[in-house]
């Protein structure tokens, strides 16, 4: 199963943010274990490195990113995907590049804590507590 993983659950998970980290780190130990195939966009792995150098240092960041990349696939964004998310004039935007950088990879869903940001778009989407919770029945 192919998943995207939008930059909330990736916080979630390396930030290690409390009352989001479990479901987060439950999603990481599915792709460890090569039950899923997980990726993000490059823009997710910016914005993660921005706020992780704010709580945790440039060392542990440059740290949490390496183990980001080696775990995870890093989806493109180019300047014809950002005129593309504008012209669709979503409630979303920054979702909308997210939801544009996962196509190419197929993913069966979007993981997010904030399904109305992908509710313009036809592909199922999951908080990580109801991914989670699909993946233990």
């Amino acid at each position: 199963m192919n998943v995207f993983l939008d930059t909330n659950v990736v916080i979630d998970f390396m930030g290690e943010r409390e009352g989001f980290f479990d479901d987060a780190a439950a999603i990481f130990a599915m792709v460890e274990e090569e039950r899923i195939h997980a990726s993000v966009s490059a823009l997710t792995v910016v914005n993660c490195a921005y706020i992780l150098k704010k709580a945790f240092g440039t060392e542990i960041m440059l740290n949490k990113v390496d183990t980001l990349c080696q775990m995870l696939d890093v989806t493109p964004i180019d300047k014809r995907l950002i005129q593309v998310a504008a012209q669709l004039k979503p409630y979303d935007y920054e979702d909308a590049v997210q939801y544009l950088s996962a196509l190419p990879y197929n993913p069966d869903v979007i993981i997010t804590r904030d399904k109305k940001g992908f509710r313009d778009f036809d592909v199922l989407v999951m908080t990580p507590a109801e991914f989670v919770g699909k993946a233990k029945e």
